[in-house]
């Protein structure tokens, strides 16, 4: 019997570490054929050095050499046979306990799924059938805070509630935290608020306010109207709704409709082809410069970043950057746009150019992570860039829609512990921050552009003057965006704001030509905007 016979026998009778079972048994063998070997052994060393030796004793001394060689080769023969068997029964329970996990609560594998949820549909023609699709929200990002474990966890407790809320009905588990439903349904209305009811209980468990989390689950829904609809294609129409969903933030159902399509294939092709733009370099960093409203000097620059996909073109943020924040593929973008500015502002001291502070964007999810300051400090360090020339540029989104206000700040007193200005941008984009804005360890207050958008009205005048008055008397910085016009600069300077960028000053600029701009003596533009 070869290993491989001898591995499907052993695998039908041993489960998960039972295989050590074998080991006494080899130890046994061992030891019998070591006290073996060594008497033989020793009466072939007496034959040996005997005088005399008979033909038979010749013999006997060569039968036991033999003998001594088939006991070693036995033996690295059998100690090979038991790591083969050890390393394969081991494989299968693992395999063996993946699917017990996935079959935990009814739940089938994705392609199990779609066979019976087919079947069901071709044998129920009377009866309305929708695909929902369940996500939560970055879960990749949970399982960096509180462990694989725990994750694992969840998605059980997750499989059980979706479990307990179906009827005649079927659901099924992808990869990740992805699962999918197939609901009946009678009036559309009243699934859609099945599907959220359901949702609502997801959120609602348990094990969140232990884990001290706040849960986004995103729904999908699609209508099939097509019994004879392959169900993978409901399955993406119902995953390309809840991509859809506007808000990274919140919860939220959302009902596919033919006209995100296009949009769909795009975040498909975005997704496929986000790991290989990183690395073969298709992400370019541009500077949109900032100006000293008292001088019309420029004074800094934020950092930006395009995608110039060999496909679809030059892509601005606003095609991508959503779909990575929903990913988690922002953190590695965020870190790449840093370490380009770093490596940028190093060539610049080097040569000798005027050089003003760049600040650079970090995405929500950076905060989940316990080495976000230190990454970016060492990122920093191997550049050799002294303090006050980089500004981490954070959104009030990031603050204020967080239960965790206090652990958000104390990440930001580390940042400037360790050197870094803190700006905070769009803010008064709606969130109740004036309340906490006292408390916040910020440098920099941005105000969002939608301050300008009706700057004509005194109303508008009004409420922009307190907010930087309010600004300038918490010893901070005032930069507003998005300023087109002269009288919006003129306003903003007659106010006391500090700086302001937009499009009447500089569009965002590729870094080349940035650097063109720093290697002058001296930038003002005050001859452009007024």
């Amino acid at each position: 019997m070869n290993s491989t016979q001898l591995l499907a026998e052993v695998n039908e009778i041993f489960d998960k570490d039972d295989v050590s079972k074998f080991r006494p048994h080899i130890n046994y063998f061992i030891a019998i054929a070591a006290f073996c070997t060594a008497f033989v052994l020793l009466e072939t060393i007496h034959v040996i050095a005997g005088g005399d030796k008979t033909l038979m004793l010749k013999i006997f001394a060569a039968l036991n050499i033999i003998f001594i060689a088939v006991v070693f080769g036995l033996y690295s023969n059998i100690k090979k046979e038991f790591r083969f068997i050890r390393k394969n029964i081991r494989k299968s329970n693992r395999n063996r306990g993946d699917r017990k996990n996935e079959f935990m609560f009814d739940v089938s594998y994705k392609s199990e799924f779609i066979i019976d949820a087919e079947t069901i549909i071709k044998s129920n023609a009377s009866i309305n059938y929708a695909l929902v699709h369940y996500d939560l929200n970055k879960f990749s990002i949970i399982n960096n805070s509180v462990g694989y474990k725990k994750g694992d966890e969840i998605l059980r407790q997750i499989g059980k509630v979706l479990t307990k809320s179906l009827k005649n009905e079927i659901i099924g588990k992808a990869e990740g935290d992805n699962f999918f439903v197939l609901l009946e349904y009678e009036e559309q209305e009243k699934l859609i608020k099945r599907a959220c009811e359901i949702s609502d209980k997801i959120e609602k468990m348990g094990v969140w306010n232990k884990l001290n989390l706040a849960p986004v689950v995103k729904t999908g829904i699609y209508f099939i109207d097509n019994e004879n609809l392959d169900v993978r294609v409901a399955i993406d129409k119902a995953y390309f709704a809840k991509v859809n969903l506007k808000s990274s933030y919140k919860s939220g159902c959302a009902v596919y409709e033919d006209s995100i399509s296009d949009r769909m294939i795009e975040i498909k092709t975005i997704e496929n082809d986000m790991h290989k733009a990183l690395k073969n370099g298709e992400f370019v960093v541009y500077l949109q410069p900032k100006v000293d409203l008292q001088t019309g000097n420029l004074s800094g620059a934020e950092a930006l970043v395009r995608w110039v996909h060999p496909e679809m073109g030059l892509l601005s943020p606003i095609r991508f950057i959503p779909v990575f924040e929903n990913n988690g593929f922002i953190v590695d973008l965020d870190k790449f746009v840093f370490e380009e500015v770093c490596s940028s502002i190093r060539k610049w001291i080097d040569s000798g150019y005027n050089v003003h502070p760049v600040s650079v964007n970090v995405s929500r999810s950076h905060f989940t992570s316990s080495n976000f300051v230190s990454e970016y400090r060492g990122i920093r360090d191997k550049y050799r860039i002294a303090d006050g020339f980089i500004e981490i540029e954070i959104t009030e989104s990031v603050v204020f829609s967080n239960k965790n206000e206090s652990e958000i700040f104390s990440v930001m007193r580390k940042f400037r512990d360790d050197g870094f200005e803190i700006s905070m941008d769009d803010f008064g984009s709606g969130y109740s921050s004036l309340g906490l804005l006292k408390e916040m360890p910020i440098d920099t207050l941005k105000l969002d552009k939608m301050f300008l958008s009706n700057i004509e009205e005194n109303n508008s005048k009004i409420i922009v003057s307190n907010i930087v008055n309010m600004a300038k008397n918490l010893k901070l910085n005032v930069v507003c965006e998005g300023v087109e016009t002269s009288n919006q600069v003129d306003f903003l300077k007659k106010i006391g704001c500090d700086m302001a960028q937009g499009f009447i000053f500089e569009k965002p600029k590729p870094m080349d030509e940035y650097e063109e701009l720093i290697n002058k003596e001296k930038v003002n533009y005050y001859k452009l905007a007024i």
